[in-house]
């Protein structure tokens, strides 16, 4: 079987590559051909690159240009990469290996910027998946015309896979249309062991994470800043830990000492070893304005932590409130706030809250996400 996938990612990696890159690993042990098309960067991913010496083949494509660019230079080439597209198909690489299937990597709707992929996946008549991560729960970011794209690449799919029900209920009310294709799916997650990390010993200083990218947003972690820096929190004993990188960055640490919160908060940037992270932490912090469903949840709850969440994405459908965590009703100060607060109020109870919060995202996560994926990939290769 011959597997092609289409990232629209841009950035090298992200967490929107952890499930294709799982399944792809599995597919490869088994003998599988996978191809990977994403924007050339100027380095490769260590995943992609751990993949590509199993035998991954990395296909990049024109057409990015990274954030920053000076503006004119990023018009021209901007104007560049479009006459050569007119030209030639940026996807005729990958195409070349006749794929069995296409499975088309992003955003709930971005399939509506990738004109030229699917009008080689409609004159080919191969078949496609779309594999849906995120979309905005509270407002509609397409217009009319990219819905009606959107509509007719669903139809034409063989499956949409949706990261959350939640996630696939936005689309069908944004979309106004059934998605009877749509199956939902289990992002992977970045853990060796999935059993309850050690409650903190030191337990003195309540230790509470931020983690993700630093993008506000989306992420919106400068809710939680102006929070903290209320006067009840300030006579509080608590230290706020924000693990991540991102274009917020230096915005997040200047809004840190616009409130003077130098000595209760530490930027650790980027880290690999989730379950360490754990060991030094009693709860998640999630105010996020939109989320499809994200790695950083499912991991806290597996390492045995307790989450403190907005309601959007695929949240209530692994955390209830007081039972494996807190939700706002939204990313505002007010609601997040008073979120914090219910958490703060039973933080003697959060230790049992994580218990429960590791059992419940055992049983949504499943034995192998990734196999079952591929499982549901091979099924519609032999079902072509």
């Amino acid at each position: 079987m011959k597997i092609a996938i289409v990232s629209m990612i841009r950035e090298p990696w992200g967490g929107s590559e952890e499930l294709w890159a799982a399944m792809a690993a599995k597919a490869l042990q088994q003998g599988h051909t996978v191809a990977h098309s994403t924007w050339h960067f100027s380095n490769v991913a260590d995943k992609e690159q751990q993949l590509i010496e199993k035998g991954l083949l990395h296909i990049p494509r024109r057409g990015f240009v990274p954030a920053g660019t000076p503006v004119l230079i990023r018009l021209i080439k901007k104007a560049w990469y479009m006459l050569l597209n007119k030209i030639s198909n940026p996807f005729s690489r990958l195409f070349a290996l006749q794929p069995d299937l296409v499975l088309y990597n992003g955003t709930a709707y971005s399939i509506a910027n990738e004109k030229q992929l699917l009008n080689l996946l409609y004159k080919k008549h191969i078949p496609y998946c779309i594999l849906a991560h995120f979309n905005n729960d509270h407002s509609r970011e397409i217009t009319n015309d990219q819905a009606a794209v959107i509509r007719q690449s669903y139809q034409n799919a063989k499956k949409v896979f949706f990261v959350s029900r939640r996630t696939l209920d936005t689309a069908q009310r944004q979309l106004a249309m059934s998605i009877t294709n749509a199956q939902i799916v289990r992002n992977t997650v970045n853990l060796e062991s999935l059993s309850i990390v050690p409650w903190p010993a030191q337990a003195n200083v309540t230790q509470m994470a931020l983690v993700g990218n630093l993008v506000t947003i989306h992420k919106a972690q400068d809710l939680v800043l102006e929070i903290l820096a209320g006067t009840e929190w300030k006579n509080r004993n608590w230290h706020l830990n924000i693990y991540g990188q991102g274009a917020d960055e230096q915005y997040l640490r200047q809004l840190t000492a616009f409130y003077q919160l130098q000595d209760r908060v530490t930027f650790f940037g980027k880290v690999k070893d989730i379950r360490r992270l754990w060991a030094d932490n009693h709860i998640l912090l999630m105010p996020s304005h939109m989320e499809g469903m994200p790695l950083a949840v499912v991991e806290a709850m597996i390492c045995g932590r307790a989450c403190v969440v907005t309601d959007v994405g695929g949240h209530t459908e692994w955390i209830e409130e007081g039972k494996e965590g807190f939700i706002a009703e939204a990313a505002s100060v007010y609601s997040f706030g008073k979120a914090m607060e219910r958490a703060w109020q039973q933080r003697h109870t959060w230790q049992q809250l994580g218990e429960q919060a590791h059992n419940k995202a055992l049983q949504l996560y499943g034995n192998d996400p990734a196999q079952s994926f591929l499982n549901a990939i091979e099924q519609i290769v032999k079902g072509k």
